[in-house]
């Protein structure tokens, strides 16, 4: 949003309530999960997509496996990620 749009283009501003609109948040909040993964946790990152109904992302852990309890800290940690831009 800080670039000015270069040659002919079109620009799309899509809300929640829109199906791109979702998968586009969606999309964002994977690679977001994804990097708190990698970063805070150390996992291998295997598959992130969004779907229908929200995202997720499948990690290799190793031996560690995340339980409910890690929810909060990892919440914590990707709403670091969205601070720093």
């Amino acid at each position: 949003m800080n670039r000015v749009l270069e040659g002919d283009c079109e620009l799309f501003l899509y809300k929640f309530d829109n199906p791109e609109g979702r998968e586009t948040f969606w999309h964002s909040s994977a690679h977001i999960l994804g990097q708190v993964l990698e970063n805070e946790y150390g996992v291998k990152l295997t598959i992130g997509p969004p779907t229908d109904t929200g995202f997720f992302y499948d990690s290799y852990t190793g031996k560690n496996i995340f339980k409910e309890d890690d929810y909060a800290s990892i919440e914590k940690a990707a709403k670091k990620v969205i601070s720093d831009k």
